[in-house]
């Protein structure tokens, strides 16, 4: 793993490895739900989406699989798949 800045909180860096360390090992990670529950966690001024590289970073150094989840967006640019399927036919 590369060296950290100093705006990096190691206690950022400690929770984020306790959460993936505490994961099932075939379990996909939710990048963005994990990032928004250790912002919650821990007090940090790091935005949402910097805490997502980090846990991708990590994820990515133990192996891990992934799963990009999208935020909760209000917006509607998002077309479930039953949605999709059916205007197919």
């Amino acid at each position: 793993m590369r060296k950290l800045s100093k705006s990096i909180d190691a206690d950022l860096v400690i929770e984020i490895s306790r959460c993936l360390d505490d994961r099932p090992k075939l379990t996909p990670v939710p990048v963005h739900k994990l990032a928004s529950m250790i912002g919650h966690i821990v007090k940090t001024e790091m935005p949402v989406e910097s805490i997502e590289e980090l846990v991708v970073e990590m994820a990515t150094s133990r192996q891990l699989p992934m799963l990009f989840d999208l935020p909760d967006i209000v917006e509607d640019n998002v077309i479930s798949l039953a949605l999709a399927r059916a205007s197919l036919l």
